[in-house]
């Protein structure tokens, strides 16, 4: 009975201690070994901020770009119509058949004084008839008076041929490398300082394409004055002093295109030159304003430096209208 009581004791003792090292020496599963590249992630984090840092410093470069670009752009919109403009007034006259009804007014006014003029002529016929020396001065005056009115009456015409002449000169003498020459195309290689200059250059040029224009129309006006000066020897340096005048406002066209097709042609032979076409262009646009603010000038001051016989003029008008009374 001891015995067995024993064996229950100690049973569960040992059957305890013969399974209890597979418990506590029981093999535990594998682990997945995760490696941690620190060194890669702090470079990756340097290279996003580096990145970062210079992509906010370049925002302010980046917007001056563009708002230079922006003006570069407009400008470029603003010279190529500018020199369309230009174009078109160095080339082209005025119509003056436009201008017909201000052309009859002033021969209206003109045609009043022929009856003067013949009577003055046979005056002198009469007053002259014994003297050689007067009858040929009689006679001179006679042609004259026909021409003067042959002239006066025609004076649209001459004039209209005379612009015609001009243009035509003009056209011959443009070219399609000149054409070439005053486009711009190219934005990368203009450079903004330069094509402010130009802009300004051929703004102020072609304000004296446009004074010219308004003259070449007065003078619609002016040209038969000037023949009906012309052909009254007493006024006759006053209407060759007008005509030289109005011839030098209509051939200023020509003196234009030559300075362009100089300045071209400086321009393609220095053409490796940087800015090259901008700077010919500058200087020719400012060559050109010079040498027409020059050309008006120095044809207004000798128009009115001419100095005409007036006294002698109204003497003969005097005795005429005395006589006639």
């Amino acid at each position: 009975m001891n015995s067995r009581k024993l064996v229950e004791v100690f049973l569960p003792v040992l059957v305890s201690l013969f399974l209890l090292p597979h418990f506590v020496f029981a093999e535990e599963p594998a682990q997945p070994i995760i490696e941690i590249n620190v060194q890669g992630i702090i470079d990756s984090v340097n290279g996003m901020f580096s990145g970062l840092s210079e992509a906010i410093v370049g925002v302010p470069q980046a917007v001056l770009d563009s708002f230079f670009g922006f003006i570069k752009v407009g400008f470029v919109s603003f010279v190529n119509p500018l020199f369309v403009v230009m174009k078109a007034l160095i080339l082209y006259n005025v119509d003056v058949f436009n201008y017909e009804g201000y052309w009859l007014t002033i021969v209206s006014i003109i045609s009043c004084f022929y009856l003067l003029l013949f009577l003055v002529v046979g005056l002198r016929f009469l007053l002259g008839s014994y003297d050689a020396v007067q009858r040929l001065k009689a006679k001179e005056w006679f042609k004259n008076a026909v021409l003067l009115v042959i002239a006066v009456n025609a004076s649209l015409l001459l004039y209209s041929l005379v612009l015609l002449l001009g243009s035509g000169t003009a056209m011959v003498l443009w070219s399609s490398e000149l054409e070439q020459f005053l486009i711009l195309n190219d934005l990368n290689a203009l450079n903004l300082i330069w094509l402010v200059i130009v802009a300004i250059f051929a703004f102020l040029a072609m304000i004296t394409l446009i004074v010219r224009q308004i003259f070449l129309i007065i003078s619609v006006m002016l040209f038969p004055i000037a023949v009906f000066f012309y052909f009254i020897p007493p006024l006759k340096s006053g209407g060759l002093a007008l005509l030289n005048l109005i011839f030098a406002f209509v051939f200023m066209q020509v003196m234009d295109v030559i300075i362009l097709i100089g300045v071209s042609i400086f321009s393609v032979e220095f053409a490796f030159l940087p800015f090259i076409e901008l700077i010919s262009l500058s200087a020719g646009f400012l060559f050109m304003f010079l040498a027409n603010l020059w050309l008006m000038f120095f044809a207004v001051m000798k128009a009115l430096n001419i100095k005409v016989d007036v006294i002698q003029t109204v003497k003969t008008v005097g005795s005429v209208a005395a006589m006639a009374a």
